[in-house]
């Protein structure tokens, strides 16, 4: 099951976790904060309360934004989309021609590939729109492509190697969430390919180009942001949040684990306390009905006394691939192709 929360309903459930969700993409440098310096009195908080088991759905109004040159006004009536470049067929669709094509909808998560460790550049969503396979069978794409490169109508720009858009999940989406795709997040149509951050996966999108040059760079990609984008496999603490004083009960420990395209096999919660650090499996794991959505964790914990705990999350995906470095802060960045850095938070029991 899938349940979309309001700001205030997460917001209640989670203590703040809604936070996460409602500040834009930042891809310039944060403020770390050492998880281990504490202020003198720790933000006080109700008793920590069990969270739905439904994937949780971000709504459209708290979805992270990522915007480079502002939210274009766009004219759905004039507004096309062009597919060219080394193609046998070139095509031009309007939106009418988009919208008259068979709909599929699909839940995924999308991350901001600038998305710091603890960070709330992540979301999740079901997208409705058409399937990408389609169209390219249409358009015929020669053997000398190498790359298909994207431009946007707010002048944004980047490309992918053709397996990430051959990916049979690619798609093209007008919906979000079952209503139309909102003008901050691509109206009228955005991009999508499993297993990248949303650098590769432009909004506004107008032009699909087929092209020669294997070592194209985009607009971050010109700025030395990654120019594969491949989503690394990350996992976030959600419930408590750092700082936050719990009283001495038992209490839930809840977050995400996300690997792009990838499987989660495995999601370890650490407590630590004076330097002693011990892990745990957690065995509640609610997952979405694919790979490319997230991994909701839930872990109860018992505090044994009062005092001052450090919290920690790593996940391991199906290549075998486990989050092993600490990170050193909690919004240590993530320049310049994404982070699996160890979340870690500081909360005070008692």
């Amino acid at each position: 099951m899938t349940k979309q929360l309001s700001r205030r309903q997460f917001l209640q459930a989670a203590s703040g976790t809604a936070v996460l969700f409602l500040v834009g993409c930042r891809t310039k440098p944060q403020t770390e904060v050492p998880p281990t310096e504490i202020p003198p009195t720790a933000v006080p908080s109700p008793t920590l309360t069990p969270l739905s088991r439904d994937i949780i759905l971000t709504p459209n109004d708290e979805f992270y934004v990522m915007e480079t040159n502002g939210t274009p006004t766009i004219d759905r009536d004039a507004w096309q989309l062009t597919i060219d470049g080394l193609v046998e067929n070139p095509l031009t669709l309007s939106f009418a021609d988009i919208a008259a094509r068979p709909f599929v909808e699909q839940m995924r998560t999308l991350e901001c590939i600038g998305n710091a460790v603890g960070g709330n550049q992540i979301g999740n969503a079901v997208w409705g729109g058409i399937l990408l396979a389609d169209l390219l069978a249409e358009v015929g794409v020669l053997d000398t492509a190498v790359r298909a490169r994207f431009e946007a109508a707010d002048n944004y720009e980047t490309s992918v190697t053709l397996d990430w858009l051959n990916h049979p999940g690619a798609m093209l989406a007008n919906q979000m969430n079952g209503e139309p795709l909102p003008p901050e997040h691509g109206y009228p149509l955005r991009l999508f390919m499993p297993g990248l951050y949303g650098q590769k996966m432009p909004k506004w999108i107008t032009r699909i180009e087929f092209i020669a040059d294997a070592d194209h760079l985009g607009t971050w990609e010109k700025q030395g942001w990654s120019n594969v984008a491949a989503v690394k496999t990350n996992s976030l603490l959600m419930q408590p949040t750092h700082i936050q004083k719990v009283p001495l009960v038992p209490l839930e420990i809840f977050g995400v684990a996300y690997a792009g395209d990838r499987h989660i096999t495995q999601v370890e919660v650490g407590i630590e306390q004076d330097g002693d650090l011990s892990w745990q499996i957690v065995e509640d794991l609610v997952r979405g009905p694919s790979d490319e959505v997230w991994t909701q964790f839930y872990l109860p914990w018992t505090p044994p006394a009062a005092g001052t705990y450090t919290l920690l999350v790593r996940a391991t995906d199906n290549t075998g691939f486990v989050q092993t470095e600490r990170a050193r802060g909690i919004l240590e960045g993530a320049f310049p192709d994404g982070t699996d850095k160890i979340h870690n938070i500081v909360i005070v029991v008692g």
